[in-house]
Order: structure tokens, then sequence, then C-alpha cells
């Protein structure tokens, strides 16, 4: 498991040179054909950086250290409602005799259940990113669409302990609050499949598509109940809350 305590960790060989891995990690234009969908880098210490993606919320920060093609650290900002987090991520590329090492440090998240389900997503969003990386340099192949299905619940979660996944939040119109989902909701089984933890649920949700109904089995305050959920699409689903935050700005400052 990548996560120890409140860092993540990960380490990925590539066959391809330092040089190319960092051009690759630092060309918008490259960028935008492997990870991101628009990419704004001012590439020097101090220098802010935006990171927009097709799903998910878009990544903002500051450059802390640039010792290409070696060493980029980066200060990230997260927000969640009225909640702002921070935290720094270390990518260190080593050369090797058939290309590169890249290793990964992400390190600041604290022990509450918000953070600790920021920690669980980072991990796995991490994890999804090198191996979009890898493919691209070694295949030049875009694997976004099989990576990240674009299948969307409107919860967020984290492992709960001793097996299944507790959820945090439930979003007021999404397919898992209209199949009567709530927060504190443990999920046990995705249909008749045992839910071992965070990662566990997101694996077995790689076999589905969007519009698939699945049965999910959950436990709420003791009790037993199982409900049906169809997946909606995650790119419509940001579209329409992106549509309704706009609209809710523009009403507030035309108010007098």
């Amino acid at each position: 498991m990548p996560i120890h305590g409140r860092t993540i960790e990960h380490s990925l060989s590539i066959a391809a040179p330092p040089e190319r891995v960092w051009t690759a990690l630092t060309d918008i234009r490259e960028l935008n054909q492997w990870e991101t969908t628009e990419a704004h880098l001012d590439l020097r210490v101090g220098g802010d950086f935006l990171y927009v993606f097709e799903y998910g919320p878009p990544r903002p920060g500051t450059f802390l250290a640039i010792d290409p093609p070696r060493r980029l650290v980066q200060l990230n900002q997260v927000y969640n409602r009225d909640r702002s987090f921070r935290y720094v991520n270390s990518v260190t590329l080593s050369p090797t005799p058939v290309g590169t090492q890249l290793d990964v440090l992400v390190e600041g998240f604290g022990d509450d259940d918000v953070e600790r389900w920021l920690c669980e997503s980072m991990d796995l969003g991490w994890e999804g990113d090198l191996k979009l990386l890898k493919a691209w340099l070694e295949q030049g192949r875009d694997l976004r669409s099989e990576v990240w299905p674009g299948l969307y619940m409107g919860v967020a979660y984290l492992s709960e302990p001793g097996g299944g996944i507790r959820l945090l939040e439930v979003f007021v119109g999404a397919p898992a609050y209209a199949a009567g989902l709530r927060p504190g909701d443990v999920i046990l089984c995705l249909d008749g499949e045992a839910v071992e933890d965070f990662r566990g649920f997101r694996r077995l949700l790689g076999g589905y598509a969007i519009g698939d109904t699945v049965t999910l089995d959950y436990v709420r305050d003791g009790t037993a109940a199982s409900v049906t959920l169809t997946f909606a699409d995650a790119v419509e689903a940001e579209t329409a809350r992106a549509a309704r935050e706009q609209a809710a700005a523009e009403a507030s400052s035309a108010r007098p």
C-alpha cells in the first residue's frame, strides 16, 4: 500500500530518459495530450500552476523547487466546501540503464476524516496519472478514457476499518442520493462482490460503464439494506455543477 501514515509514496520505471520525462511533465502542450485538458505553468520557484482535468477538481498551487531534469516540488491547494488544505508533492527523476526511475512523495495530510479521504483520493490519483505517463512515453497512447472511465455516483468516501467504505458526503440530486444513500452509510458489496476498502471499491468500478445499474449492499446504524444505482456521466455532472456555481455567482454579484 503506497500510503504510509500521512504520506503517499509511488515509484515507477519508465523506458525514457529523464529529459524526456521532464518534458512530458512540464510542457503544457504535451500535458494536454496525456493528463490535463488545460494547464497553466509559470515554471519558476514561486511561480503558480493550475492543472484542469476532465474528471475531478482543478489543482492549483505554487512551485517550491525546480531542478530540471531531476526534481520538481509543488505546494498544492485543495478546496472542499468551507475548508482549504495544503500538501507538498516531490517528483524525483533518476537515470537508470533502461531509462528513468520516477519517485513521488506527497506529504502534509492530517488525521480527520476529510483529510483521510483526501489522502486516499490523491494516492489513487497519482497511481492513475503515473499509468497515463508511462503509456504516453513508452507507447504514445492516451489512456485517460481507460484509467478514468467517468462514472458518477455523487459521493465522497473513505476506507472503513474492518472492510467496506463509509460515505462522508452524498450530493443532493446525484445518483447515490436518488438511490437513498446517505452520509454514514457503509457500503459492503457491489453486485455481490465484497468491497475491501477505498482502492478495492475503485477496482470494482473499473468493470462498469456510464449507464450501468448496480446493486449496493450497505449498513446504516447497524441495519443491513440494499439499493440499486445507475451510474451517470462525470463530465456532464461536472459541467452542470460548474454552471450552477456560475449562475449563483452572477446572481450574487447582481444584488444591490
